[in-house]
């Protein structure tokens, strides 16, 4: 999804305080968005960026990616896939 700045400023020009404001929430807004996961394209996380690392162990461990963050539609069927858990170098599955 991307952002919609509301103004435009032009360089001699008197910048409003509401205006700059109103571009500051609306920064403000969109980076929210991305925290919770709402402006996060549902193709921005694909089966192919899953196989190629851009989605890691270490990622899921730090919480830089989360389960609430993924499309369950297009990741969680490859997911399936792999059936099996692992526990301390034992796998079960």
């Amino acid at each position: 999804m991307a952002i919609t700045i509301p103004h435009s400023f032009v360089s001699g020009a008197i910048a409003e305080a509401s205006e700059a404001n109103a571009n500051f929430n609306a920064v403000k807004a969109y980076v929210d968005g991305l925290s919770d996961g709402t402006n996060i394209d549902s193709s921005a996380i694909t089966n192919t960026k899953l196989a190629t690392s851009a989605v890691t162990t270490t990622k899921i461990s730090d919480g830089t990616v989360t389960y609430v963050k993924l499309d369950s539609v297009t990741v969680l069927p490859a997911l399936a896939e792999n059936d099996q858990i692992v526990l301390s170098g034992q796998v079960f599955g």
